[in-house]
Parts: structure tokens; C-alpha cells; sequence
């Protein structure tokens, strides 16, 4: 990142230089008028009176930044764009641009602030790999919260993969975050301004305010804007981790900015680097908890406390837990005599005794034998284990909105898993026990495909990344033709597909056999793997009649 520190002595000094450094300049833009800054200015200077946004950040040579001043409105350029959008242009082909990350959603009534922080946290610490505690959140003033994020990213190729990370994760995610943000030359607004259709101004907000406390702090605040957008960028990336030999507190804050900041550890790259000569004990093996807090979700979820649903359950109501899956099972010789462990993200869970929780943490979950048999969930798939002393839990697919509810009621004060239970109760799952904590023995359910409603299900085609060994077949199947699986892989899809019910694991298999398909056969298959004893999750799965 070597660009220049030091600010022109003035917007327009003509005055030469031998230094051939780039100094770090931005495009202001304005409600009003051209909209558009025709001339560019360092990150240093004062931002402009009635500056709304800013660009991203273009490293721009002295002198061509020293050239502006040979133009008096900045227009007088061929082709009747401007100075400004010439040297962008010019940045943009030698990727000499810094994208500060952003995320955005304008889905924030719809979804409200809980959902939209889910899916910021997730996307930032799964797919971008940095902690969510470091990033600046605001409420923008009328339909969005903005995520500042302490990372750059350099040059087109990898604002393109940027963006096909958000475009992924939408995808498989089911969120709604703006994609329009990663694109060249986007505007993002400055804090402190005014929202143009509500007068109310971007606020910086804290992730455990609900939506209430939100208004009622934007709507009451009186922020000023920053001074310039260094100052900006200081308040984002000024954290003692991401500097280099100075503490933040010995340096002229915003001034000093890239001359303090880390590249390793502010800049991301999304290609692979190559093997290092030295091979060093993976994360999740080390001993030791980290030093680097980027590093801690990870390690967390392979070495800290794990989450038992059945711990100390005699005597007890049922434990509930709401989490995301982050990885495939796992065990340790000397972690619970080698129970099956999955590294897990809680949004929630209290254990059997009331007393065991988590909240808003990374950790193992730990599965007995019984649960680890019919435990088919794949990275990023969220999950709701409801436990006991059985050992044998009713184990629920939900969408990310119900494992933030979830997981907010089994962190409040009252109710917790009696609330947690009486909301999937009435969103149709089969919680058992009237939906409430109460003990006792509970028959096995493993309601993947469970709806809230009475709509048929849906088997989708296999993802072309798969998550599983069945999706991986299921793929397999329905690229090269079914014939081509082994009868024991046919087994392992219809598997995966009976958690779907039976007709629609039926209508896979028929689509997949088209005209050769044989129902008598299909039937007998299907049937003998439901009431196969071995296959206990699907007691629930009920064998219409043989067909004639």
C-alpha cells in the first residue's frame, strides 16, 4: 500500500514534484446539481460543504493530480466527461484503486435489524474471514444499516470476486444484501449526513439494538460530518491490530494513516497464495488461543467448551440450541472419550440444566451416537437441536430467520426455551410435548424439510459446489444420468431425499428414471430403506400403498 502520506499544500498548486508517489484521492458527490465532483481531492483535505458520498480511493501520481489546476471547472475534457472521471478511468486500468468494503441491505422493514445483522455477520466472518466485532455499524436513515469493514480490497479483479462472494452468498444465504455497492466508481454515503427523503442522518448503532432504539436514536441525533475522509477511513481502520510497530495512540491519527496501517492485515486478497517452505500446525490443532482475534472464531469452534444437548438431563426440561453448521464432524481422543463434535456457530442454547448456554459464539457441538447416525447437514445449513436424556434429539432445518429468533429467545431474560419452542410450534414444527421444556422420552425426529406451512417440498437440484458426499451423488445423478450411481449410492441419495417426505424423494427418482422408470421397483427400494430398523430418523416418513 505505498502511497503517498503527505497532502498537496493545496487543492490546486501547480507546483511540480520530483516524487513520483500516488497520493490517495476520492470523488465527493453531492444531492444537488452535477452530482459528481468534476475534480478529485485528497483524502486529506476538507471534505466539501454539502458532500453527501464519497468514491472509492484512487492512487493517483502527483502530477497528475497537479494537472487538475489546468482546468477551471474540470469539464474541459474531450468527450464531455470530466478531469475527474479521466484519471478513475486511468486508475482502473493500472489497478490502482482501494475499495473500502461495505455492505448494505435496503431490506431492513421488510427483514427488520435482527435479519440483516445475521446476514452481515455471517458474510463477513464465513466468506470475508474478519471478525464482525471490528467493523462500524450505521443506520442509514430511512431503509438500511451500512457495514464498514476494516478491510480494502485492490484493483478490479479483485472488486469482481468481491462481488461474486456477496453474489454467492445471496444465493446460497437467501439474504438480500445491495450488490450495486461493489461496482467502479459507486458513491457510498458519508456518516453524519442527512438522509435526503427523511432529513435523518446516518448514525453509527450498536448490534444488540433492536429496531426501536434505532429510530429513536437517529431520529434525536445531531452528528456532525467528518472533518475530511481520512478521518473517515481512521475511525473504520484505526484499530492497534491493524498497525504496524506504533500503537495507535503515538501516531497523528488520520494524517499518519497509510503510513501506520498493516497491508497484510488490512488488504484482502482472494487468491490462493503459494505453499509456504515452512508447513505450520493447523489453526484449529493449535494448543493455544490465539493471538490474532481474526483467528478466533475459527479455533473456537474446534477447542473451546463444547455444546452438550444432553448434559445433565435427569430431572431436567429439554435443552434447545439454535446454530449454523460451519463444518463436518469431527472428535478428539481427549475431549469427551472421543464423543462426535461439530463445529458449530451459536445464535443460541441452553443446556438441560438452564444454567449451560451460549449466545452470539463459535463452538463444538456435541452429538451422541444416535444423533451422529441421522446427522446429514452441510457448512452453512442452520440447524435447531432439541435434546435430552434420550440421546436421541429432534433435530430441525430452519431458515435463517427462525435460528435468529430463535437464538434472540433463548438469550432473553423470560421465557427463553419455552418462547423458543412455542415459535417453532407455531411455525409448524413438531417441537413435541406441546411445544414446552417439559422431560421425558421423545421420539426421534428429523424434520430437515419440516415447513411452517402445509405447501409441498421441494427437492432442488444438487449445488454445483456440493456440501455432502449425497449431494455429490445427487449431482452426479443428474448430470450423468442415474445409472451411472451404484446401487448403495442410490441408497445414500434417497437417503438424503426421504427427510424431504416421500413423494417428493418419488418425483426425483421418476424424473431422473424418465421413461424407463418402474414404480413397483421404486416403491419396494424406497419402502425398504423407511422401515429398515437402522434407518430410525425416518419414522415419521409414512409408505402410501403399492402401486398397481
Amino acid at each position: 500500500m505505498s502511497t503517498d502520506t503527505s497532502p498537496p499544500s493545496t487543492a490546486t498548486s501547480t507546483a511540480t514534484t520530483s516524487s513520483n508517489s500516488d497520493l490517495p484521492c476520492v470523488q465527493y458527490g453531492f444531492p444537488e446539481g452535477a452530482h459528481r465532483a468534476p475534480k478529485l481531492q485528497t483524502i486529506y483535505e476538507p471534505i466539501p460543504d454539502n458532500a453527501a458520498t464519497a468514491s472509492p480511493i484512487y492512487k493517483v501520481p502527483r502530477e497528475q493530480y497537479e494537472r487538475q489546476a489546468e482546468f477551471e471547472t474540470g469539464y474541459e475534457v474531450k468527450g464531455g466527461s470530466s478531469i475527474a472521471t479521466e484519471i478513475q478511468d486511468e486508475c482502473e486500468d493500472d489497478d490502482r484503486v482501494l475499495y473500502p468494503i461495505h455492505i448494505e441491505s435496503d431490506a431492513y422493514h421488510e427483514e427488520g435489524p435482527d435479519t440483516l445483522l445475521s446476514w452481515f455477520r455471517e458474510f463477513v466472518e464465513d466468506y470475508l474471514g474478519v471478525p464482525f466485532s471490528t467493523c462500524r455499524l450505521y443506520f442509514s436513515g430511512r431503509r438500511s444499516i451500512h457495514v464498514h469493514v476494516p478491510r480494502f480490497v485492490s484493483g478490479e479483479a479483485e472488486r469482481k470476486r468481491l462481488k461474486e462472494l456477496a453474489e454467492s452468498y445471496c444465493e446460497e444465504g437467501g439474504a438480500d444484501l445491495d450488490l450495486g455497492l461493489y461496482s467502479r466508481k459507486r458513491l457510498f454515503r458519508l456518516p453524519g449526513v442527512a438522509h435526503a427523503d427523511t432529513g435523518i442522518p446516518k448514525v453509527e448503532i450498536e448490534p444488540e439494538w433492536d429496531r426501536t432504539r434505532i429510530f429513536r436514536e437517529a431520529n434525536g441525533a445531531n452528528p456532525s460530518t467528518p472533518a475530511t475522509y481520512a478521518d473517515v477511513l481512521w475511525d473504520v481502520f484505526g484499530q492497534e491490530r491493524l498497525t504496524v510497530g506504533t500503537s495507535v495512540f503515538d501516531v497523528d491519527t488520520s494524517q499518519s494513516l497509510f503510513r501506520v496501517l498493516d497491508p497484510e492485515k488490512t488488504l484482502l486478497e482472494f487468491t490462493r497464495d503459494e505453499a509456504e517452505d515452512e508447513i505450520e500446525t493447523p489453526l484449529i490443532e493449535q494448543v493455544a488461543y490465539p493471538d490474532d482475534p481474526a483467528d478466533v472464531p475459527e479455533w473456537s469452534m474446534y477447542n473451546t467448551q463444547e455444546f452438550s444437548p444432553y448434559a445433565h438431563a435427569s430431572g431436567n426440561p429439554r435443552s434447545v440450541a439454535a446454530l449454523r453448521v460451519k463444518g463436518g464432524a469431527f472428535a478428539r481422543e481427549g475431549k469427551r472419550g472421543g464423543a462426535t463434535m461439530v463445529p458449530a456457530y451459536f445464535y443460541g442454547a441452553v443446556g438441560c440444566n438452564g444454567e449451560f448456554t451460549k449466545a452470539d459464539v463459535h463452538a463444538p457441538l456435541q452429538l451422541s451416537k444416535k444423533d451422529y447416525r441421522k446427522w446429514d447437514y452441510a457448512p452453512g445449513e442452520k440447524v435447531v437441536i432439541i435434546g435430552g436424556k434420550s440421546g436421541s434429539s429432534r433435530i430441525f432445518n430452519v431458515s435463517s430467520w427462525d435460528a435468529t429468533v430463535v437464538g434472540h429467545a433463548l438469550r432473553s431474560d423470560k421465557g427463553r426455551r419455552d418462547t423458543a419452542l412455542n415459535h417453532l410450534s407455531e411455525r409448524g414444527y413438531d417441537v413435541g410435548a406441546s411445544g414446552s421444556t417439559v422431560s421425558g422420552s421423545e421420539r426421534t425426529t428429523a424434520s430437515r424439510a419440516a415447513t411452517s406451512d402445509d405447501k409441498p417440498r421441494t427437492i432442488w437440484p444438487a449445488r454445483k459446489n456440493p456440501q455432502s458426499k449425497a449431494e455429490a451423488l445427487q449431482r452426479k445423478a443428474e448430470q450423468d444420468g442415474i445409472g451411472t450411481l451404484s446401487h448403495n449410492e442410490r441408497i445414500r441419495v434417497a437417503c438424503r431425499h426421504l427427510r424431504y417426505g416421500w413423494q417428493p424423494t418419488w418425483e426425483w427418482f421418476k424424473e431422473q428414471y424418465g421413461s424407463t422408470f418402474k414404480p413397483e421397483v421404486t416403491w419396494q427400494f424406497l419402502k425398504g430403506i423407511v422401515e429398515e430398523p437402522d434407518f430410525e430418523k425416518y419414522d415419521d416418513v409414512d409408505v402410501p400403498p403399492k402401486p398397481t
